[in-house]
Formats: structure tokens, C-alpha cells, sequence
């Protein structure tokens, strides 16, 4: 690993800033020193204890030029973190300026920075993952762990598989209700138009049916392994972005739901559906999607508590466990690994599922059509 792949970005300073503008940059810096630049190079640095005894003094009219002292030494991007630890252990520096080969200033490096670069304790900063059928898929966008992409594309199988069930189911209910009714509820939901008797409302009782088969739909997939796969995910990226242990006491005890999690967006996007396929007033209407902008992230949680999400089982939670061992061990090994955003988008997992579900939904389709079956309303 090189010092390239840990340099923190940070402001720098000019030799005839204030030293009230050092101390602010320092503050929001996060970092305990910052390098002073003349003529693109690196001329001195400036650190806390110095900047804290002159404010002591109230000396604001200084300037940095005055305080500022000499570089021990700097980093090179290319050096290797064990060179680096020796350097910052001889000069006894808490963090030491970086410079790539032109000598260009690109961020400093603190001791802590290279403690957890040593002792293989760096975490990416947020990632993302996905439950198959198969097991966990955990990536940074940069760096995958866990399942393949075959994984991904059975986890479109799936949804597909649970989606046709449950308008397969829908159809068969309202057939039933049609041969003890007389009604002519069957026939309404294939065309999609019509419906025996009238809702009280006004309009149709079709206006359900995308209601009722998304219940059925989240309610199978509750019974599938998939959910608890689900829960191990989310369990894992809790605790990878919180700094935790990757063990299974410490794990477990992380929240079932992820605020990032896709189902938020999938309760966004069936409120905000609802509401434009209402027959509301438009002032309700308006007042509607305040409200679902407001809260629909709650929503969302809400709905991974009842339906998409379930506690993992033992052997689900060591498997999500593997795969964020797995993501941070590639991460750990080469940090500022970075590739196209093409690849980056397909690290994702989406485009996997999209596929599984879209091959799904079309064999099925020449299924139905071969057996002669009529074809379900999309």
C-alpha cells in the first residue's frame, strides 16, 4: 500500500494569510497541521499548539510567515505506509505533508492514518449491498465483495417469479368472485377497464388491484430466505460504516433497517404513483406530496420492518459477514482504487437484477401465450 492510497485533501496556507484565517482553516480542516505553500511548494506547516499560544498572546495581526515551521520531511504518493511510519517516527511528526512527483501539495498524512493502514483497520466511508438468494453482495462502487453477478440476476428471478404469483393470484380471486357472483370483475382487470358492481366512491375497484398485488407481492417475498439475506446486509453495512468488528456479537447487534436502503425509494415511488393516479382535488393532491416528500423515507422504513426485511439466521448472518470481510480486505489492499462510472454503475447490482426480472417476466409472458392462458395486465 502507498501513502497515495491514504492522503487526506486538505486546504492549504499562504505564507501572508492571517493567522485568524490558519486557525479557521485548521478548525474546519478536521486535522491537526497544515502545510504552507509558496510558489506551488511546500515551505513550511502550521499546527495546532502554535496557532492555540498565539491566540494566547492575541496576536491577530500576525501573519503565518510568522509562526510557521519548517517541514521535517514530506511524504511522496508513491512511498510505501511501512517508509512512511519510519519517517514520521524519526521526526517525531503527528502528520506530515504528501507531494506527488512534481512536488505538487496533494494532502497531509497523520499517524492515525497510518496506525489503521498498518493494523488493516480502514473503511470505506458508505457502501452499498444487495440480498440474493444465494447470499450477500456488499460493494463501495470501486470494490465488490460477497456474491456475483449470477447472484444478482436470480434476486430479478425472484421478484419476477413473486410479481407473476401474485397477479397469477389476484387473477384466480377474482375468477372465483365472478363464478359466485356473476360479476365481471376478471374481465375488467385484463382490459383494464369497467368493473361490476360500482366502488362507493365513485370510481373503479380496479383502482385496488395495484394496491392488493403489491401486498401479495411484499408478503411472499417476507416468506423467502431472500429477506433474511436482507437483514444480514444491512446488519453488515451498519457495522462496517460505524467502525465495528466484524464479528457476529457485534453485528447482530446493529439495526435490521438501512436508511439507504432501495425499499425507501420503492415506498417514494408507490406514494407518489397513488397520488397521480388519484382522482383527489388538486389542492389535496398538492398537499399529499408535501407530505410524501416529507416523510416517505419513515414510510420506507416502515416498510422494510414489516415485509422486506427479517432477522438473519446464524448461517445468513455469517454469510454477510464473509462478504464485508471479503469487500474490506480488497479495499484495505488498495484504497484509491478507482474505475469508470460504467463499471461503477454495474458494481451496483441494479442492472443485474433489471435483467433477471425483464428475462423473468418474458418467458413467462411466452409461457402464458403457449399455454394459452390470457395475458395479466403489466
Amino acid at each position: 500500500m502507498r501513502v497515495g492510497d491514504i492522503v487526506r485533501p486538505c486546504p492549504s496556507l499562504h505564507i501572508n494569510d492571517s493567522v485568524g484565517k490558519a486557525a479557521e482553516t485548521l478548525r474546519q480542516s478536521g486535522v491537526a497541521v497544515l502545510p504552507v505553500v509558496a510558489d506551488g511548494q511546500v515551505v513550511g506547516v502550521v499546527d495546532e499548539e502554535r496557532l492555540f499560544a498565539i491566540s494566547l498572546n492575541s496576536h491577530h495581526h500576525r501573519q503565518v510567515i510568522d509562526l510557521m515551521m519548517p517541514v521535517p520531511a514530506v511524504l511522496m504518493t508513491e512511498m510505501p505506509i511501512e517508509q512512511a511510519a519510519w519517517v514520521m517516527q524519526r521526526y517525531g511528526a503527528r502528520a506530515l505533508p504528501v507531494v506527488d512527483g512534481a512536488g505538487r501539495l496533494k494532502g497531509v498524512v497523520t499517524r492515525s492514518d497510518v496506525a489503521s493502514a498498518l493494523l488493516r483497520g480502514l473503511r470505506p466511508p458508505r457502501i452499498g449491498g444487495m440480498a440474493t438468494p444465494f447470499g450477500v453482495y456488499l460493494t463501495t462502487g470501486n470494490h465488490r465483495g460477497g456474491v456475483g453477478d449470477f447472484a444478482l440476476m436470480t434476486t430479478g428471478v425472484v421478484m419476477a417469479l413473486c410479481l407473476a404469483a401474485a397477479r397469477a393470484i389476484t387473477a384466480l380471486a377474482l375468477y372465483a368472485i365472478d363464478a359466485l357472483q356473476g360479476t365481471r370483475l376478471f374481465s375488467a382487470y385484463l382490459s383494464g377497464i369497467g368493473t361490476m358492481p360500482p366502488a362507493p366512491w365513485g370510481g373503479s375497484w380496479l383502482d385496488l388491484l395495484p394496491w392488493l398485488e403489491m401486498l401479495l407481492f411484499f408478503a411472499l417475498m417476507r416468506m423467502l430466505p431472500l429477506t433474511g439475506f436482507h437483514g444480514a446486509e444491512h446488519q453488515v453495512v451498519h457495522a462496517i460504516e460505524r467502525g465495528e468488528d466484524l464479528l457476529p456479537e457485534a453485528v447482530s447487534r446493529m439495526p435490521l433497517e438501512h436508511p439507504r436502503c432501495g425499499t425507501n425509494l420503492a415506498a417514494l415511488v408507490l406514494l407518489l404513483t397513488t397520488i397521480a393516479v388519484s382522482r383527489a382535488p388538486a389542492p389535496l393532491m398538492i398537499v399529499l406530496v408535501i407530505a410524501t416528500l416529507l416523510f416517505w423515507r419513515q414510510a420506507g422504513m416502515l416498510l422494510q420492518r414489516l415485509f422486506t426485511v427479517k432477522r438473519p439466521t446464524p448461517k445468513q448472518l455469517l454469510n454477510g459477514i464473509r462478504a464485508g470481510r471479503q469487500l474490506l480486505e480488497r479495499f484495505q489492499h488498495q484504497p484509491s482504487r478507482f474505475v469508470p462510472l460504467p463499471m461503477q454503475v454495474w458494481n451496483m447490482g441494479f442492472l443485474q437484477v433489471l435483467i433477471g426480472a425483464w428475462l423473468t417476466l418474458g418467458v413467462l409472458r411466452e409461457i402464458a401465450k403457449a399455454l394459452g392462458f390470457p395475458p395479466l395486465p403489466l
